[in-house]
Order: structure tokens, then sequence, then C-alpha cells
């Protein structure tokens, strides 16, 4: 018989309501929004940071190479099931997956924000979006929560609320707020995590130095047991 496949590195769309509809009224005017640019089609624009995201390139799942392109795609062209759980649940009975553990996608280019506040708002309004998502089907969606990790006391709360609204897991910034994970005063947030059994997930693209595990994530991790972790790197 054969077997559903469990996906562990999938991700979702932003719809454009995302973050406008679920951050914190004084960042309401700032949240990340869908513009349509000229010969760019859709793009997430996000203040203080230069270039638009385009949802071509970034929704690009499923498709032939030759067909994924930057110019003139609409929100409305991508696959539905990016931000609508029916249609996720659906496609994956069509391809025979069983569950997938859920990332963002503009949420990864936002750990590279150098604004923490702006960043922090952000990632709280996305989890909001997001624990919404999985609860239409919670044995099969499992949502990676964002935190900012802007000081340790944030990263423990942090934590500590993505346990409550029921994610099973984090994806961390590549870089925390002033010194680097390998520092002694993350301790406690380590701490909380194995407490809470709330797996940590470094991902690449969640920080301005090249998409590879720096050697503190293998050093932080290393300590927890096996599969305590889940740290994502590219091939090469």
């Amino acid at each position: 018989m054969l077997k559903k496949a469990i996906s562990a590195d999938s991700h979702i769309t932003e719809p454009p309501n995302c973050y406008v509809d679920n951050i914190e009224a004084r960042y309401r005017d700032r949240a990340p929004k869908i513009h349509a640019l000229p010969n760019v089609g859709d793009a997430f624009v996000i203040e203080g940071m230069p270039t638009p995201v385009p949802l071509g390139l970034l929704a690009a799942a499923g498709k032939d190479p030759k067909d994924i392109t930057t110019s003139n795609v609409a929100f409305g062209d991508l696959w539905r099931s990016g931000w609508d759980p029916k249609f996720r649940v659906a496609d994956q009975e069509r391809d025979g997956v069983a569950a997938e553990i859920i990332y963002p996608t503009v949420g990864m280019l936002l750990c590279n924000h150098n604004d923490f506040d702006f960043k922090k708002a952000c990632f709280e309004a996305y989890n909001r979006w997001l624990a919404g998502y999985c609860a239409a089907a919670p044995n099969r969606l499992y949502g990676m929560a964002q935190v900012s990790m802007r000081t340790p006391k944030d990263g423990v709360d942090e934590l500590k609320r993505a346990h409550e609204m029921g994610f099973k897991g984090v994806m961390m910034p590549g870089d925390p707020g002033g010194e680097d994970y390998d520092s002694k005063v993350w301790e406690p947030v380590f701490a909380t995590a194995e407490e809470l059994n709330l797996p940590l997930s470094f991902h690449i693209l969640t920080t301005d130095v090249l998409p590879v595990m720096p050697s503190f994530m293998r050093r932080v991790c290393s300590g927890y047991g096996p599969g305590w972790a889940v740290l994502q790197t590219p091939s090469v």
C-alpha cells in the first residue's frame, strides 16, 4: 500500500490582507502591501526594503521553470492553495501528501528588515493569519510561527505566545537583535524552547550573509539532542 508523504518544508503565499488586517493598529499604514507594478505585476512593497517582492517569482511551485516569470503576474493567477486552506487540502489529496510543515514566503525576506520593532509587528500579524489558515486542517497543516528575537526577553515571550497559539515550531531569524545566538544571553530562549518542546528552525534567506547554515547554528543546536531542532540548508 502506498503511504502518503509528509512535507517538511512547504510554504504559503501571503495574501493581500495578511499583514494589513492583522497588524497592530499603529503599524497599519506601514504594513507590507501588494501593489500592481508596471512590467512586474503584483508585488509586496515593504517599507524599509528598497526592492519589491514579485509574487510571480516566489509562488512558483509546480510550474515548469520556463513558465516562471516576474513579469505581469497577478495575485489571482497564483495557486489558490497558497492562501486558502480548503484548496490546500485538496492539493494534498491530489499529490498524495498527508501533512505539511508550513513556512512563510515574504516573511523569510522580512527577517532581514533592520527595524526590529516593525519586524516584530509584522511577524505577530503573520502568526495571527497563519493560525487561522492552519486551523482549517490542524492535523494536516502545521505552521511555523515567526519570531523576531529582538531581545532575549522578547524571544522567551514570543516562544510562549507561539505555544499558546498552538504552533508546533518556530522559524528563527538568522540574525537576532544584539549579540549572536552563541552568546549566553540567549540561553533562556533555548531553555524555553526545550521546556515547551517547541522545535526551532533556521531557514535559508533569513540572514543577510551567504545562505548557508552559519557555524553558530550548529553549535547552538548540537547540545539539544537529535530531532530537537530542524536545520535547513540549501544544496551546495
